[in-house]
């Protein structure tokens, strides 16, 4: 059996760096593991029509990914980012789970006088951000008073596009309007909506104002894409998108764009920030079977794959290739979570076992999420202990004891519960606990989406092992999340659920407040499937979505996260990898999850000659 083992490093970046080891990524690494030879050569049903190019100069990177539709902050893709952060740079860039200075004078804050936030009427009929975080409108006869977010943006004065034309607040202007097109979606659409205005102060300065009530600690992120306002000054947002060689801002610009082949790129000789290593860049776009992606690599004819392509194809493949010696993989954390809720409030008032904390205790603990996480290949990253990312500055570590996978002292729980096995089935009764009649068993139901039945059999397979019965019931994802009482997840029927989650923060921390319980009098919408009820919870969870100092949201979510620890109405299991894969001879790659692009940091790539 072929092993990997993961190399997680929580500073700025996870990476992983492919060690040979099992099928499955393990968390930690194995220096003295080897690959045997595989049984089986992966099927490869296509190969490439096209004929690479001689590289007579080292430094030629070749990039190989799905073609993008656009490459365009207003039609986003994953593979459009990819093809974006080579020529476009953003004013400010997201690295690390905070903001980082680019074509601006500085990130801007409250202590340099950036940011203020003031209080604002909002008549009736006006539009306001509520708790939420929900656009609504104020339908009261009532002035409500509420905060406005301001935020000021210093451009700085020596940035030009490719051409040599220098940037001005014109060009975040245009942005402002192009976000505006019915065609954008995504997150400049998302923040349009929530904006009150945004205006050149001059030149050199522009500012944004939220609409009342919107407040969050990602305004560095408010400054509208700069877009060259001298060749697109007029056009249309669809007439924009036809352009396919625009003035660039990042390291390198586009010298063609061949339809179905690929972008060829070179450096940008007006790029602000350090020159790049690399002499040419091509983006490909082959259009294969997945299971043939890695015979690219091999063959020389690629140097990365992105994560379209890869993320898409059979893990055994790339074990294949990792086994050969001639790629790596390169990963970090996603932002998303694979989640165990359980039932605290069901919606028809049925008394659960779950609804004892010391069962739930005893259950977390009885679930291996290490070696959960082993088992998922390609799937899951590292366990996970609360809804905090390793890696961001919020994360505690020393959290994971209060999950920590112990199943001796989970049984001794449950004994001390009244769940004993007395009759000798394997699985746990009830003795003298309150609301159930003796010897009803301790056996729970777990609904679950069709694509985490894998996770689902190791949850009941550990479950079982401390003496409680699974019964696992599949539902089909139009059903599961459905938006009405028919979903056993919003509807609240289910006992234990289990399903990803996408976990932004501070957003994700709002899905337990006690005013996001879906019912059927507020027709179901909310996000706390759990009936969750905490003051103390609410009031942090309310703190970190509401703050606009970073230091102050950081302390709150970890406050959040600390009481979901301790009152468990969900048990956090692993967090999903994001991940590519590239020849060995290719460096200065920096995975991070929270940045827009894979090749966020493409300047600083470089291929390593060998002597």
């Amino acid at each position: 059996m072929i092993r990997l083992r993961w190399i997680l490093l929580i500073v700025l970046v996870a990476i992983v760096l492919a060690a040979c080891a099992t099928t499955e990524p393990s968390p930690s690494p194995s220096p003295t593991a080897t690959l045997p030879s595989p049984t089986a050569t992966p099927s490869v049903t296509a190969v490439p029509t096209w004929t690479p190019e001689p590289t007579p100069h080292p430094q030629q990177l070749v990039v190989c990914a799905t073609e993008p539709t656009y490459a365009s902050p207003f039609m986003p893709s994953q593979s459009g980012y990819d093809l974006l952060a080579l020529f476009y740079e953003e004013p400010l860039e997201r690295v690390g789970h905070r903001w980082e200075a680019r074509l601006v004078e500085r990130v801007p804050s409250v202590a340099a006088g950036d940011v203020i936030a003031r209080t604002v009427p909002v008549p009736p009929g006006a539009r306001y951000v509520d708790t939420s975080g929900a656009i609504q409108t104020n339908e009261s006869e009532e002035t409500l008073l509420l905060p406005q977010l301001v935020v000021t943006f210093t451009l700085k004065t020596d940035v030009k596009w490719s051409d040599g034309t220098l940037m001005t607040t014109d060009d975040v202007i245009l942005g402002y309007y192009l976000a505006q097109a019915p065609e954008t979606y995504g997150r400049w659409r998302d923040l349009v909506e929530r904006t009150a205005s945004f205006v050149a102060v001059n030149r050199h300065i522009a500012r944004w104002e939220g609409i009342p009530g919107y407040l969050s600690t990602d305004y560095p992120g408010f400054l509208f894409p700069p877009q060259p306002a001298h060749r697109w000054k007029d056009k249309s947002l669809t007439q924009v998108l036809e352009d396919r060689t625009p003035p660039a801002t990042g390291p390198f610009r586009i010298v063609a764009w061949e339809a179905g082949r690929e972008v060829r790129l070179e450096p940008n000789p007006y790029y602000s920030g350090t020159p790049p290593t690399l002499e040419t860049v091509t983006f490909r776009f082959p259009t294969l079977n997945p299971g043939a992606w890695g015979e690219l690599l091999l063959a020389g004819q690629c140097d990365v794959l992105l994560p379209d392509p890869v993320m898409s194809t059979d893990w055994q493949t790339w074990m294949y290739f990792l086994g050969r010696g001639e790629a790596m993989i390169w990963a970090d954390v996603a932002p998303v979570v694979i989640r165990l809720d359980f039932n605290l409030q069901p919606a028809d008032e049925r008394k659960l076992p779950l609804q004892d904390p010391r069962v739930r205790q005893a259950l977390v603990q009885c679930i291996d999420r290490t070696a959960l996480s082993e088992a998922l290949s390609g799937e899951a990253f590292v366990p996970a202990s609360g809804f905090i990312p390793p890696g961001h500055p919020a994360y505690d570590p020393g959290v994971a004891v209060l999950t920590a996978y112990d199943p001796l002292a989970a049984q001794a729980i449950l004994d001390e519960a009244g769940w004993r096995d007395e009759d000798g089935d394997s699985i746990r009764e009830a003795h003298e606990v309150e609301g159930f009649t003796d010897g009803t068993p301790l056996s729970l139901t777990l609904h679950l989406a069709p694509q985490y039945f894998v996770t689902a059999a190791h949850i009941a397979a550990n479950l079982e092992a401390c003496g409680i019965g699974v019964q696992s019931k599949p539902t089909e994802a139009q059903l599961f999340y459905a938006n009405d009482a028919v979903s056993p997840l919003i509807g609240r029927t289910y006992e234990m659920a289990l399903f990803g989650w996408r976990a932004e923060l501070p957003q994700l921390c709002g899905g337990w407040l006690s005013t996001r319980i879906p019912t059927e009098d507020n027709g179901w919408i909310g996000e706390n499937f759990s009936g969750y009820v905490s003051e103390a919870y609410d009031a942090a969870c309310q703190r970190a979505l509401t703050a606009i100092d970073i230091d102050e949201q950081d302390k709150a979510l970890q406050e959040a996260d600390a009481l979901l620890l301790q009152d468990l109405p969900t048990v956090f299991l692993t967090w999903r990898p994001f991940w590519f894969i590239a020849r060995p001879q290719v460096r200065g790659l920096r995975p991070d999850g929270t940045a827009y692009s894979t090749l966020w940091n493409s300047e600083e790539l470089y291929i390593a000659v060998e002597e």
